[in-house]
């Protein structure tokens, strides 16, 4: 091994290690769990507005279904492409379909990049695989308005 790639090499395999985030997917909007019964009560510290209002986020539980895995965000924003108006709609989940252990809707922030988009973090627990106990991770989105997307850091 050159002495160019080794450090690369180390950089990139602690950052496999050290990012429990690197497993969290965002996906359109299913119909079933953005339904407005699964955001978590009460509303006012489960979600959030940025942009002035065009962009909201909330923190969503299917009523503990599946029971390992149930909370999810939304992040839904207005489709100003989209005939009469309309939503982006994503979910901020765990691995695909399956949500996280718990979302802590204190420790949701953000930060605004202008170049960039909307930063949101958060804090959640999830089940590892081949794991009994939860483990705590930090998630990172970013929504970028002029391109229509969310996307995970």
């Amino acid at each position: 091994m050159t002495r160019l790639f080794r450090p690369l090499l180390i950089a990139a395999g602690l950052a496999a290690l050290a990012s429990p985030a690197a497993a969290v997917t965002v996906r359109a909007c299913d119909g079933i769990t953005d339904q407005a019964m699964n955001i978590v009560e009460p509303w006012a510290q489960n979600s959030w507005a940025y942009y002035g209002g065009r962009v909201r986020v909330a923190v969503l539980d299917t009523g503990g279904e599946p029971a390992c895995c149930s909370s999810h965000l939304l992040v839904m924003f207005p489709d100003d492409q989209s005939p009469g108006g309309g939503l982006v709609c994503r979910i901020v989940s765990d691995q695909g379909s399956n949500g996280f252990a718990g979302i802590d809707p204190r420790s949701v922030r953000s930060a605004y990049d202008p170049k960039r988009g909307l930063q949101i973090s958060f804090g959640y627990s999830y089940f590892p695989r081949g794991g009994e106990a939860t483990r705590r991770g930090v998630a990172r989105v970013r929504v970028n308005l002029s391109r229509k997307a969310v996307t995970v850091e």
